[in-house]
């Protein structure tokens, strides 16, 4: 192989999976180490066990991450996919080595709540925990097509059974840590109903972490892309068009239909908008007599859609 290809083909392949396995890893490990630890919550999958593992043995939940990937990295390697498994486990032994990092470095900050401030500290660090959490597991499925940890599980069971979604099990193994957070977090000297916030106040913090993860990747994977497709049925498309395209400045597709019941030629106009152009959209075919419309969401589109 001559420079020259490996310049044009290999290197931007290899720069863009460095870059991916550097910031997914430094983000995590700050998120787990400056809002997790400290607030004494668990956000599901592998980092929350590992979370769990470090409050109950005082050993850094970084070499609990580096236990639990290495092998998940085998199986992710002879059954998933080379790539994918290597960027995801090196993403993942980045964070466990900054997470030991971190515990060495005197002073390093973290989110710790005061005695009397637990609840209001633990609310903005789940979410700025799930926030941050989002940034990396987005990264890694757009780079690698899997997170890592519970997802390669998740994948494995799926290749043996398909009907079983890869989503649920990966939502279901989170439960199980954020349900096992409950017992690991309760305090057993006091009885539950006397200190019932305290107690649930793990599950539910995991809960507000795994939510703000959730939506951060759906934004940062489909945010940009989505938008809504209208079909309008109408018998004024030449005017409801010329509406739409002068207001909202997206294109109108013309399919000419037939009405089943009538039996009479009709037009059907489609378009794509965006969100927030909805309620711009139907007060124009409002102002058409016979004119009715239904949208449906699009997660993703590509080409020329721009505004």
């Amino acid at each position: 192989m001559d420079k020259k290809t490996f310049r044009e083909k290999y290197l931007p392949v290899i720069l863009k999976s460095a870059f991916a396995i550097f910031y997914t890893g430094v983000v995590r490990a700050l998120a787990i180490y400056m809002f997790v630890t400290p607030n004494k919550f668990a956000p599901g999958g592998i980092n929350g066990l590992s979370v769990l593992l470090e409050y109950l043995t005082g050993l850094n939940a970084g070499y609990f991450l580096i236990i639990f990937n290495v092998p998940l990295f085998f199986l992710a390697f002879f059954f998933l996919g080379k790539r994918g498994a290597i960027d995801s486990t090196a993403s993942m032994l980045l964070s466990s080595g900054l997470l030991i990092l971190f515990e060495q470095v005197k002073g390093f900050p973290v989110f710790a709540p005061p005695e009397n401030e637990k609840i209001a500290y633990g609310i903005m660090a789940a979410v700025a925990s799930g926030i941050l959490l989002g940034i990396p597991l987005a990264g890694m499925i757009r780079d690698c097509g899997t997170a890592g940890g519970t997802g390669i599980l998740a994948s494995l069971v799926n290749k043996k059974y398909r009907y079983l979604s890869v989503s649920w099990m990966t939502s279901g193994f989170d439960a199980v840590v954020v349900i096992a957070s409950f017992f690991v977090y309760y305090e057993w000297g006091e009885p539950f109903a006397d200190n019932f916030a305290v107690n649930l106040m793990p599950v539910l913090l995991a809960l507000v972490s795994l939510y703000a993860t959730s939506k951060t990747s759906d934004v940062i994977l489909h945010g940009f892309q989505t938008a809504y497709k209208f079909e309008i049925i109408t018998t004024h498309p030449e005017e409801v068009a010329a509406e739409i395209m002068e207001r909202t400045h997206h294109g109108v597709t013309l399919v000419h239909a037939t009405g089943m019941y009538s039996h009479s030629d009709k037009s059907m106009l489609v378009c794509l908008i965006r969100k927030r152009q909805i309620a711009q959209l139907q007060r124009i075919i409002k102002e058409f007599p016979d004119t009715f419309a239904y949208f449906t969401p699009a997660s993703e589109v590509y080409g020329r859609f721009i505004k």
